[in-house]
């Protein structure tokens, strides 16, 4: 009787340090993938995104922006509100992830998806003329966005193909590449880098992207080759609208127009609070196929312009 009381008070004593264990391990580790066994507060809510900051971020800090980032620590442990919080955060990230980096706030978030805005298009002298603005939307959005482009561009044969990507302000890529996947190249686009020089590629198979924003799968693609295609930037082309040129490169049949891009060409890894607030982290460069690595760098146009549109339909008109 006395050793099934001792093999039962074992087994009790063994499956409370199992569960405890688990109990600590969810609490702290879980809200690295969305999971949490309790809301945080605001407090454990911004430690938690400090603590992505610091370790994802891609500049690493000199003496004084350690001391700084020491003391942004011991603030937020004396905060009790997200009004509070966010500017500790904020200047975080730009120790950090400098000007790419950002903090959107819930209501921000929302607003960005109530504000959806879709490509559009013309067909003038049997060029199609595409505008893709940037996408910051629900997965729907992103699908929806995709199609409306796709199908304008695989619905007949074009002498040309103008792509604008002036006023891009960045987002998500996937849709964005989705919607032009005809002209995009399957294989390899660029590799991104992150702080400690791993290299990572990112790739494109019919109308997904690899290791890079949503994966849009609009099934089998139909791929168009042998057709000029004019892509045009501004300085307000920033991000991934950036990143859609650079991917736009990989076609031999691309030529640039108009004036250099923002410079906004780096990564941003998304790290979304669990009060919905979005912390974009600046973590990676990127390094094009031809070895050139670009970290916030402007994109130069081959042809610098400013009347984009006509230099583009008359290198269109040529090439046919």
């Amino acid at each position: 009787m006395k050793k099934h009381k001792k093999l039962i008070i074992s087994l009790i004593v063994t499956m409370l340090v199992i569960i405890s264990g688990g109990i600590y391990i969810g609490y702290q580790y879980g809200p690295n993938f969305d999971f949490y066994l309790v809301p945080p507060t605001p407090k454990r809510d911004a430690m938690l995104a400090f603590n992505k900051i610091s370790s994802t971020g891609i500049y690493t800090e000199n003496q004084t922006q350690k001391n700084r980032m020491t003391e942004i620590r011991n603030d937020i442990s004396n905060k009790h509100t997200y009004k509070e919080i966010y500017p500790l955060l904020k200047q975080a990230l730009a120790i950090k992830g400098g000007k790419h980096a950002s903090l959107i706030t819930p209501s921000e978030v929302k607003k960005e998806v109530s504000q959806y805005k879709a490509p559009t298009s013309s067909v003038k002298n049997n060029i199609l003329y595409v505008h893709l603005p940037e996408f910051n939307g629900s997965s729907s959005q992103g699908k929806r966005y995709a199609n409306t482009i796709y199908y304008k561009l695989t619905s007949k044969t074009y002498k040309g193909i103008i792509i604008d990507l002036r006023n891009n302000l960045g987002g998500d890529i996937g849709p964005m590449l989705a919607g032009i996947s005809p002209v995009v190249p399957n294989g390899k686009l660029f590799e991104v880098v992150n702080a400690a020089n791993k290299p990572t590629s990112v790739t494109f198979q019919g109308s997904v992207t690899n290791n890079m924003g949503t994966k849009i799968d609009l099934g089998k693609v139909k791929k168009i080759t042998g057709i000029p295609v004019a892509v045009i930037l501004n300085r307000l082309t920033a991000s991934s609208g950036e990143l859609t040129a650079l991917a736009l490169e990989t076609n031999p049949n691309v030529k640039t127009f108009g004036g250099n891009s923002a410079g906004y060409t780096s990564i941003n890894d998304t790290y979304t609070m669990y009060n919905g607030a979005q912390v974009n982290i600046t973590a990676e460069k990127i390094k094009k196929n031809n070895g050139q690595v670009l970290f916030n760098n402007k994109i130069k146009p081959e042809v610098q312009t400013n009347r984009p549109i006509v230099q583009a339909n008359n290198w269109l008109l040529t090439k046919n």
